[in-house]
């Protein structure tokens, strides 16, 4: 039998989810192609994540990146997190927002509960998305996603908050993880 990890490859017959139409309690759910979507999660009973939970968080969905979706950007906070992302494509078509999500949730819960000690349920079972309209601009929304820490009073600017990704921005001394160009060095 094979073992089916996080990210990797899968087969169509592996999946148990509708790609294309999903419904999300009562109401019919369609996932447009070639889109980016706005997603938004919260932890469970908004349970605050610990700075090596939300470290955790970063690190799963930077590894999916490329995978399963392509990450546009990344913000966590401490009890919910933000993703613009495209859904990538396999031999069945577009991977669905239910099956990226429920891939990110599941590796990030197992890691924070052995890592941190936390007992039970890390993430919301629904979480929130929209696919952006062609008129609407993805640096609004990334404008709206690192201004959330500072609107949230948890930091003075975005460039002080360490749980911020925007592809695209990488430095050097960092190891080629990415630097928004507010945190370089001028």
């Amino acid at each position: 039998m094979r073992a089916i990890t996080a990210f990797a490859a899968k087969s169509c017959y592996d999946i148990p989810m509708q790609r294309r139409y999903d419904y999300r309690r009562k109401l019919p759910h369609l996932q447009p192609d070639n889109k980016i979507f706005f997603i938004t999660f919260s932890t469970s009973k908004r349970w605050i994540l610990p700075n090596l939970a939300r470290d955790i968080v970063m690190e799963t969905c930077l590894r999916g990146d490329g995978h399963r979706f392509e990450l546009h950007a990344l913000v966590v906070m401490p009890d919910h997190v933000h993703l613009a992302l495209t859904p990538r494509w396999d031999e069945c078509g577009t991977l669905s927002i239910p099956e990226i999500m429920q891939e990110i949730k599941s590796v990030s819960a197992h890691r924070i509960n052995k890592q941190t000690g936390h007992v039970g349920r890390v993430w919301q079972e629904e979480s929130f998305d929209r696919a952006l309209r062609r008129e609407e601009a993805l640096d609004a929304k990334i404008e709206y996603m690192i201004a959330n820490p500072v609107r949230a009073g948890l930091v003075s600017t975005s460039a002080e908050y360490r749980w911020i990704w925007i592809e695209g921005l990488e430095s050097s001394s960092t190891g080629g993880a990415p630097v928004p160009p507010w945190r370089r060095a001028v």
